[in-house]
C-alpha cells in the first residue's frame, strides 16, 4: 500500500469553499471523464445523516478554529493492481489509521474510488476535535512518519502485499518494526515531480540532488565544497538569508536537496560562508536528461518535438511582436506628418487632429489584437504519459509503472503455450498458489496469483475470466454480478496487462518451471476429484464474457 498527505498549497479560498470543494471531489460518483468512480462511502462522528449536512457541520467546526488555516487533512490510500478491497476492509482500514493518528473521534468522511488502475481510499478529517474544539497535531507534526507504521499494520492485518522499499514492516511477534531493507530515497519534491511526470525530463532539483548531495554532504571545508561542485557543473551560491544552487541558470534551494544543507546548518558544520569561484561550463544550462530509463527512444522523439514547438511558439511570438512595432512605426509617422502638416492651423486644429488620430490608432490596435488573437495559435504538446498513451497504451502502462522496472529488466507482451490439460483449473490452481506461498494473503490478492499462473500455463483471457466467475469465493456480505463482473475484470486485467508482464518479466518462467507448476497442479485436482464419491447433475454453466 501507499500513502499520501495532500497538503494545502493555497491560502486564497475559505475555509469553507477548500472543505466543501473536497467533500464533493471525494463523494462524486463519476470523474471528469464520466467514468464510474465512487465503489462506496463512509463517515464518522457526525451528529447529522445526510451528506449535505455532514459537510455543513464539517465546515462550521472548522470555521470554530481560528488558529488553524486548514484543520482538514486530506490522506489517500492506495492498493496495488492485483488488489481489490472490501468494504468491510475499506472500514477497518478507516478505523486502523483514525486510530493510529489519535484521530479516531474526530468527524471523517471517506471514499473508495476504482477509476484507476488502483483501488484508492481519500479520507478527509477534521482535526478540530468536536467537543473540546482543540486542533489536534497528530505525533506532533511527524504525521507522515506515522502513517508509514499504520500502513505495515493494515498490510499485516488484511493480508495485503508490502511495497518493496516499505519503511516499516511488522514482525514474527506481530510488532511494527523499521525495515531494514529500506533505503532512504532523496526525492525531489512534488513540484518538481509534477514537472518530470510532465515532461519525462528531470528537474533542476534531482540534477542538484543526484551531482551535487554526496559532494555537499562529504565536504569539510567551503573550498572543498565549491571545488566538488564546480566538478560536476553545479554552483552553490548565497542568496538573502539562505542558499541556493544552480543548475545552470536554474537556482535550486539548497535545503530542498537536504534539510542538512540550509546555510545555517552549513555555516556551522564549515564555518562561516565563503564564496567560491566557478569556471564559465556551470552557468550554461544542461542539456535535457531522461527521468527514467523506461521508454527512452520515446523521450527522445518527445523531445524533439517538444522543441519544434517550442521553436514555433518563438516564432509564433516574434511575429507578432514584429507586427506591433510594424503598427507602432506607422502610427508614428502619422502623427509626425499629420503635425508638421496642420502645425500652420493653430492649437485647436492640431488638437482636433491629434484625438481623431488616437481613435483611429485604437481602432486599429484592437482589429489587430483580435486578428492575433483569432490566429491560430502554435499546437500544445500534451503530458508524456499522454502522448506515450496516443502511441501505444502497452508505452503509457510502462511509463506509469516506472518505478518498478529495473535496468536490464526487459518487459514485453508474452504468449505461452497451452500446457494446461485441466478442464476447470482454478480450484487446483487455488490449492497449488496457497502451498506455494504459505502467507496471508487477501482473497483478491491470491485470485490475481491465480490468474497469472494460468497465464503462463497457456489459458486464454476469456478462460481465466470465466473460472474466476464461476468459481471464485463470493466476497464477504455477497456481490452483485455487476461487482462481480467488475471484480474478474480487474483480476484478468492485472494477469494479462502489463502490472502482469512486468512480475512476468522479473520471474522468467522457463518451459521447466511452468511444467513443475502444472504437474503440481493436475495432481492436486487428481487427489480432489478421487476423494468425491458421488457427484450431482449440474446445471448449465454461466459463461462472463469480456467486453
Amino acid at each position: 500500500m501507499i500513502v499520501k498527505k495532500l497538503k494545502r498549497t493555497s491560502f486564497k479560498k475559505s475555509k469553507a469553499v477548500m472543505i466543501g470543494g473536497l467533500v464533493d471531489y471525494i463523494l462524486a460518483s463519476h470523474d471528469e471523464e464520466g467514468r464510474d468512480k465512487l465503489a462506496f462511502a463512509g463517515s464518522r462522528n457526525f451528529l447529522t445523516t445526510t451528506v449535505a449536512a455532514q459537510k455543513r457541520e464539517m465546515i462550521s467546526l472548522a470555521e470554530e478554529s481560528i488558529q488553524s488555516r486548514m484543520p482538514v487533512t486530506h490522506w489517500i490510500l492506495s492498493w496495488q493492481e492485483n488488489e481489490q478491497p472490501t468494504r468491510k476492509q475499506a472500514d477497518e482500514a478507516v478505523s486502523l489509521f483514525l486510530r493510529g493518528m489519535g484521530l479516531a473521534e474526530h468527524q471523517t468522511i471517506y471514499a473508495l474510488h476504482k477509476n484507476t488502475g488502483n483501488y484508492h481510499l481519500h479520507i478527509a478529517v477534521n482535526r478540530t476535535h468536536p467537543y473540546t474544539q482543540k486542533v489536534i497535531q497528530p505525533h506532533h507534526g511527524f504525521d507522515i512518519e506515522a502513517a508509514h507504521k499504520i500502513i505495515a499494520e493494515i498490510e499485516y492485518k488484511q493480508g495485503w502485499a508490502p511495497q518493496i522499499n516499505a519503511r516499516y514492516r511488522v514482525n514474527e511477534q506481530g510488532y511494527v518494526v523499521r525495515n531494514l531493507q529500506h533505503r532512504e530515497q532523496i526525492k525531489p519534491r512534488p513540484g518538481a515531480e509534477d514537472f518530470e511526470d510532465a515532461t519525462g525530463e528531470k528537474s533542476a532539483q534531482r540534477i542538484a540532488q543526484e551531482r551535487g548531495h554526496a559532494v555537499i554532504q562529504n565536504a569539510s571545508c567551503w573550498e572543498e565544497l565549491h571545488a566538488g561542485l564546480d566538478a560536476v557543473g553545479l554552483r552553490f551560491a548565497r542568496k538573502g538569508s539562505g542558499a541556493v544552487i544552480f543548475v545552470g541558470d536554474m537556482a535550486v534551494k539548497a535545503s530542498s536537496v537536504d534539510r542538512n544543507f540550509s546555510l545555517s546548518k552549513l555555516c556551522k558544520r564549515l564555518g562561516a560562508f565563503k564564496p567560491g569561484y566557478y569556471s564559465q561550463r556551470t552557468f550554461k544550462k544542461p542539456a535535457p536528461e531522461p527521468v527514467s530509463h523506461v521508454c527512452r527512444e520515446e523521450w527522445q522523439e518527445y523531445q524533439k518535438e517538444r522543441q519544434r514547438l517550442a521553436e514555433e511558439r518563438r516564432l509564433a511570438e516574434k511575429k507578432r511582436e514584429e507586427e506591433w512595432e510594424s503598427l507602432g512605426q506607422r502610427q508614428r509617422e502619422r502623427r509626425e506628418a499629420a503635425t508638421a502638416r496642420l502645425a500652420r492651423y493653430g492649437l485647436s486644429i492640431l488638437n482636433i487632429a491629434r484625438h481623431f488620430l488616437k481613435e483611429q490608432e485604437r481602432e486599429e490596435q484592437a482589429a489587430l489584437r483580435d486578428r492575433q488573437s483569432q490566429a491560430e495559435k502554435p499546437e500544445r504538446l500534451p503530458r508524456f504519459k499522454h502522448w506515450l498513451g496516443k502511441r501505444s497504451p502497452h508505452l503509457g502502462n510502462l511509463w506509469r509503472f516506472r518505478r518498478r522496472i529495473a535496468p536490464g529488466v526487459e518487459v514485453r507482451k508474452r504468449t505461452f503455450p497451452r500446457v494446461g490439460t485441466l478442464a476447470s483449473p482454478y480450484a487446483a490452481y487455488r490449492e497449488m498458489v496457497k502451498k506455494r506461498f504459505p502467507e496471508k494473503m487477501d482473497a483478491s490478492r491470491l485470485d490475481a496469483a491465480i490468474a497469472l499462473y494460468l497465464r503462463c500455463a497457456g489459458y486464454t483471457p476469456q478462460e481465466v475470466a470465466n473460472e474466476v466467475f464461476r468459481h471464485a469465493p463470493a466476497r464477504p456480505y455477497g456481490q452483485s454480478r455487476d461487482e462481480r463482473i467488475e471484480y474478474g475484470r480487474r483480476v484478468v486485467g492485472y494477469a494479462f496487462g502489463t502490472a502482469g508482464d512486468i512480475d512476468i518479466a522479473y520471474t522468467q518462467p522457463t518451459e521447466e518451471k511452468i511444467q513443475k507448476f502444472n504437474r503440481e497442479a493436475e495432481q492436486i485436482e487428481r487427489e480432489r476429484t478421487g476423494q468425491v464419491t458421488q457427484e450431482k447433475e449440474q446445471p448449465a454453466r454461466r459463461v462472463f464474457r469480456l467486453r
